[in-house]
């Protein structure tokens, strides 16, 4: 599943109950740091320009993959 967390709330949200030392892969040149989702989770701004993307059987191998959001979100609640 692709997110587009809108602030650090919103991404502890999206990383819900994954374990602190998955794997975490950033594209080059985004200025994320973090290696683990555990990194993360103790981030303190989450740019929104960013989008992260949680593979759907998290308990088996794999990353979350951090990458730039091209598309625009949702900005006003759904009618």
């Amino acid at each position: 599943m692709r997110y587009k967390p809108k602030n650090v709330a919103a991404l502890h949200v999206a990383l819900g109950g994954l374990p602190d030392k998955m794997h975490v892969e950033a594209d080059l040149g985004l200025g994320v740091s973090a290696k683990t989702v555990g990194d993360l989770r103790k981030m303190m701004a989450w740019p929104e320009n960013l989008a992260i993307t949680v593979p759907q059987e998290h308990h088996l191998a794999g990353a979350i993959k951090i990458s730039k959001a091209n598309v625009i979100g949702r900005t006003s609640p759904k009618p």
